[in-house]
């Protein structure tokens, strides 16, 4: 008993602290950040602290090249490095002839190849309910950050800028507490002319009420948002609405001057959408999927209520994850067809889609088995994917590490 009340009189002093230490001050704060956060852990209060000299963190794997058998090619893949996990971003560049890469994972770690420490985050980011960090992008020589974060009783979304420890958007409380999970707030994103658009999903799997935000014209969730690169780097940040009537997207690309989004669906009506400003793309009204757990259905026609059809609804669904366009090599192999490549989840493939144009449709979808959860592709810092002199592409797999892959032997 007395060490419980010696645990709960420290945090109420450390409260006091912050208030006066302005916590509402990330600069004021920044320097003790670290000092609480150790302190709380001693006491068992939280549990935020990664113990980043892990052994696993850095085992670097064999160099084994595995050979998958496509239809009409191989598919070469390789381990680059091993690491707990889930990611948040990859980034990747050329420097002396070497690929050096940035990984950021949902805990807050930054993965170098030769280093791993915490990034920069908020007091009040939030790990619990699948949250941590969603998606991180670079504009100019500044990263920004999709995070979760709770701050006494509120639960909400927020981007943050890690450079200068300062919350830039920041959503409304979300409501149904019990039923959010950071899942599904996507962080996909593109830079298109002068803007940024990312994606912020619904941040639930069974909440109707959190669902119906993404109809709401005073809620970030469930849109694609637009900011002007420029606007991010001031104090006040204006946004607005690319697209509307999204459940989940985490692939994001543009091919030409086209826009596709990868979304997952509920139990099925997983989608590949064509993206254009001002559209609303239904959720959650309209889907080929189900309700979770009583299977319900939703309205089986986007076109009837005025919504946007998707180009592909996945039945069974896949849990679709990032989307980019194909390496040169397979799009020429494909020359009479837009590429694009997805990564899955559930299915644990590699998703080859290739469309007819005016108007899009698809021409044929094919999966490639890895057995490994695939997250996201590698990029380089204007958020194209990497390619290195090789020809290899990068991707993550859950809890597993960071891979490279390109296709060969390509069969005429």
């Amino acid at each position: 008993m007395k060490n419980k009340l010696t645990k709960y009189l420290s945090f109420i002093l450390i409260i006091i602290f912050s208030i006066f230490a302005g916590y509402e001050n990330p600069k004021l704060v920044e320097v003790p950040k670290k000092y609480y956060y150790f302190f709380l852990k001693k006491i068992g209060l939280v549990d935020r602290f990664v113990n980043i000299d892990k052994k696993e963190d850095n085992i670097q794997s064999k160099k084994k090249s595995e050979e998958y058998f496509a239809n009409s090619f191989s598919l070469n893949l390789e381990k680059v490095k091993s690491y707990e996990g889930k990611t948040a971003s990859i980034f990747l560049k050329k420097q002396n002839k070497e690929v050096k890469y940035e990984i950021f994972t949902r805990k807050g770690l930054q993965l170098s190849n030769d280093s791993t420490n915490e990034i920069n985050l908020p007091l009040n980011f939030y790990l619990e309910q699948d949250g941590g960090v969603k998606s991180v992008f670079q504009i100019k020589d500044q990263k920004f950050a999709l995070i979760s974060q709770k701050q006494f009783s509120c639960i909400y979304a927020s981007i943050f800028n890690i450079n200068y420890s300062k919350e830039i958007i920041k959503s409304k409380c979300i409501p149904d507490k019990k039923l959010i999970n950071f899942g599904g707030l996507g962080g996909a994103y593109i830079f298109n002319n002068d803007s940024l658009i990312l994606s912020i999903g619904v941040p639930t799997h069974l909440s109707e009420e959190i669902d119906n935000l993404s109809q709401d014209s005073d809620s970030i969730f469930g849109k694609l948002i637009k900011i002007k690169k420029n606007d991010i780097l001031e104090e006040d940040v204006k946004y607005s609405f690319f697209s509307t009537g999204h459940r989940n997207p985490q692939g994001l690309v543009k091919f030409e001057d086209t826009i596709f989004s990868l979304e997952h669906g509920p139990q099925g009506g997983d989608e590949l959408n064509e993206i254009k400003e001002g559209n609303n793309y239904g959720w959650p009204i309209a889907s080929l999927g189900t309700r979770y757990n009583n299977g319900r259905s939703f309205s089986r026609s986007h076109k009837k209520l005025n919504f946007i059809e998707p180009i592909y609804s996945f039945l069974p669904a896949v849990a679709p994850s990032s989307l980019n366009i194909c390496p040169k090599n397979l799009s020429l192999h494909y020359e009479n067809f837009t590429c694009l490549m997805g990564l899955s989840l559930k299915e644990m493939s590699l998703i080859i889609f290739l469309l007819e144009k005016d108007p899009y449709r698809i021409f044929s979808i094919e999966k490639i088995p890895l057995d490994k959860r695939l997250r996201h592709f590698g990029l380089n810092y204007d958020g194209n994917i990497f390619n290195d002199d090789d020809g290899y592409f990068y991707f993550s797999s859950d809890a597993d590490g960071l891979y490279k892959a390109k296709f060969s032997k390509f069969r005429k």
